[in-house]
């Protein structure tokens, strides 16, 4: 399965975006594959520290977590989280998102791509 992510994301992963942002491209490479998936928003445990909680953005998807960056980070990458049990699976709640046409989401990569170097 990991083979699936690596093919359909790795020209995504070296970009670092909000959290947000990193959902709708998720959403948007997996809607032009014609994949089922689910975005969502659970807090999760610090792994330095288990009593701390983030909220952070995930995207469902085959039996894989795939992470976009806690809700208020600014430059994240995409990730394969396999920490599942650190997911508080109490406090899911499913995002809507726009799903952006591939078209749109090279205009987001350039768009971050050129404000980052400014």
């Amino acid at each position: 399965m990991s083979t699936n992510f690596d093919t359909l994301f790795s020209p995504y992963l070296d970009l670092r975006l909000s959290a947000f942002d990193n959902l709708k491209l998720i959403a948007a490479v997996l809607a032009d594959a014609t994949e089922l998936y689910e975005c969502v928003e659970a807090d999760v445990q610090n792994p330095d520290n288990p009593q701390l909680q983030q909220s952070g953005y995930f995207v469902r998807w085959q039996d894989m977590w795939l992470f976009c960056g806690v809700t208020n980070n600014y430059q994240a990458g995409i990730t394969l989280f396999t920490d599942v049990e650190r997911i508080n699976l109490a406090t899911i709640s499913v995002k809507v998102v726009p799903v952006m046409t591939m078209q749109q989401v090279s205009f987001m990569c350039i768009e971050s791509s050129h404000f980052d170097h400014c």
